[in-house]
């Protein structure tokens, strides 16, 4: 790397406060009391907290965000004996009661009037927790690769910790101090890429050169949209999409996932996260973290060859399990039988059912996940397959004690291409979901109607509503909110990917329209005529 033009200490601070107030880990100064106060801190850990400000944050003791203070005392004996932790897990609470898990690395200190403080960072890594603990069968195949993802991660974290030792030391020797900068770059486990506010090359890490292909002193000077990004496809990123230019322009954190090509036209997936560095709120510059994510894209596609593998394999023994059950039903000593032993048989075919419904959306999902799904479009008349549905559907709906209504605004809507069999699918799982999520007595509302060149579907129940919160991550594998999990404990929470799956496909768009206790409408339009390439994905 090029030596970087003489600079003065203040041009040297003002870089590192740039550099630390921008970054998205969380750092921190206390003292070591049982109660412990803050010295320092930057805006990641504030708003990690939900502080207003960091006055308000700073007037609180560390173990005033312990969710048991007792907690913050085994810290302190902890760090006073060792002189460090490195990624403890503790149970924490933000200024608003939010409870958090975080992963925090710290050191202990002395001034130089032999005062001992505390230096540390903190990682909120809550979603972690939760993701770690539903994918945990998962995990167990992945676990080599986890461990060289933390060793990565904890070097990470101890050079972020080494930006408050260079800093002090930088009031030493400026010559020496650049020469750490050089380190502390080249140590971090991921490439950095820094730019001005015209997106042009300021500072690249070793990392950054080795994954890009490109050296620094190339890169210096000329800006990063230069190089080439591209959608899986091989489609080009346009300027006014490059997460650079999007981050400048909003000067808001972006990220985002594409192709990186080299200069030898070799590619490979890259997560990007650009993070504006901003002066007075305008952004002058900013901090490309970039990594290679081949490897997790692997590990996300053996995944899914896995899941479809034993799903395929669970539904032959599924299907002549039902197929036995079915048979036997048939014989006069089950209908005959007491009234405990058909009790249990039923149970035994509806929890057989149940299973073979949560291998068909897995199924389902695999082939979405894989690109295997086989589309075979053909001519439908949507309106009669809506009739159709209402009328079977309103054997559940009695069943439940709902009425479904059916309200055709258009008798003349055309015919359109598109699968029928996918589309039977869509529509009934909206109706289902309806149906089991409505209350007692309430009524399902299927509505179609035609509105310029797209055809409207929608379906209303006056049932459990969907909070705010839970609205944003309806559509996502594995999800189910918490009003649904209450109503109905069953479930697979990937009924609605598979739906949004489809329609995406077609060149469709799927809403939800929702208040907790008053019911939910979710809207589906469809293009009646779709492009070339949407029909046969």
């Amino acid at each position: 790397m090029d030596q970087l033009p003489h600079e003065s200490l203040s041009e040297i601070q003002e870089r590192y406060r740039s550099l630390v107030e921008n970054l998205q880990i969380g750092i921190y100064r206390n003292t070591p009391g049982p109660k412990g106060h803050f010295l320092e801190a930057n805006p990641a850990i504030i708003a990690m907290f939900e502080a207003k400000s960091k006055a308000e944050f700073m007037k609180h003791n560390v173990s005033d965000l312990y969710q048991n203070p007792n907690e913050r005392q085994e810290f302190v004996k902890e760090i006073l004996k060792k002189g460090q932790v490195k990624n403890k897990e503790i149970n924490l609470i933000t200024l608003k009661g939010k409870k958090i898990v975080g992963s925090v690395t710290a050191v202990m200190k002395k001034d130089k009037d032999g005062k001992i403080f505390f230096d540390g960072i903190i990682e909120n890594i809550t979603k972690h927790k939760k993701t770690e603990d539903e994918l945990y069968e998962y995990r167990k195949d992945l676990e080599t690769r986890v461990k060289s993802r933390t060793q990565e991660l904890e070097n990470t974290k101890e050079a972020m910790l080494n930006v408050m030792e260079d800093l002090e030391k930088a009031k030493g020797i400026i010559e020496v101090k650049n020469a750490k900068d050089e380190a502390m770059l080249a140590s971090i486990g991921e490439g950095i890429v820094a730019v001005d506010n015209l997106g042009k090359v300021m500072i690249m890490n070793k990392v950054a050169e080795n994954m890009l292909g490109w050296k620094t002193k190339e890169m210096l000077g000329k800006k990063i949209t230069d190089l080439k990004l591209e959608n899986e496809d091989g489609t080009f990123i346009p300027f006014n999409r490059r997460p650079t230019t999007r981050a400048l322009s909003t000067g808001a954190t972006i990220k985002v996932t594409y192709f990186f090509v080299r200069k030898d036209n070799t590619r490979f997936p890259m997560a990007i996260t650009a993070t504006p560095i901003k002066l007075n709120k305008k952004a002058i510059g900013l901090i490309e973290i970039i990594r290679d994510v081949t490897e997790e894209l692997e590990i996300d596609k053996a995944k899914s060859e896995f899941v479809s593998l034993a799903s395929h394999q669970l539904r032959t023994p599924l299907g002549i399990i039902k197929w036995y059950l079915e048979a036997l039903n048939e014989e006069a000593y089950i209908k005959n039988a007491p009234d405990n032993v058909q009790k249990y048989f039923n149970e035994i075919f509806k929890s057989n059912e149940r299973v073979l419904s949560l291998v068909r959306d897995l199924l389902s999902v695999s082939r979405i996940d894989q690109g295997h799904v086989k589309n075979i479009p053909k001519l439908t008349d949507v309106t009669k397959m809506v009739k159709n549905i209402a009328d079977q559907m309103k054997i559940l709906a009695r069943k439940d004690d709902i009425a479904l209504t059916l309200d055709i605004k258009n008798k003349e809507i055309p015919l359109i291409n598109i699968d029928s069999l996918r589309l039977h699918e869509v529509i009934e799982n909206l109706v289902t979901n309806a149906i089991v999520y409505s209350n007692p007595k309430g009524i399902v509302k299927i509505t179609i109607d035609q509105k310029d060149d797209n055809i409207i579907l929608s379906v209303e129940d006056h049932g459990v509503g969907i909070s705010k919160k839970d609205q944003v991550k309806l559509f996502t594998k594995f999800f189910r909110s918490q009003n649904a999990i209450t109503k109905n404990t069953e479930g697979s929470g990937l009924g609605l990917y598979v739906v949004k799956s489809y329609i995406d496909v077609w060149g469709g768009k799927i809403t939800v329209k929702s208040t907790e206790g008053k019911g939910s409408t979710f809207s589906i339009r469809l293009p009646i005529k779709m492009k070339e390439g949407e029909i046969n994905k």
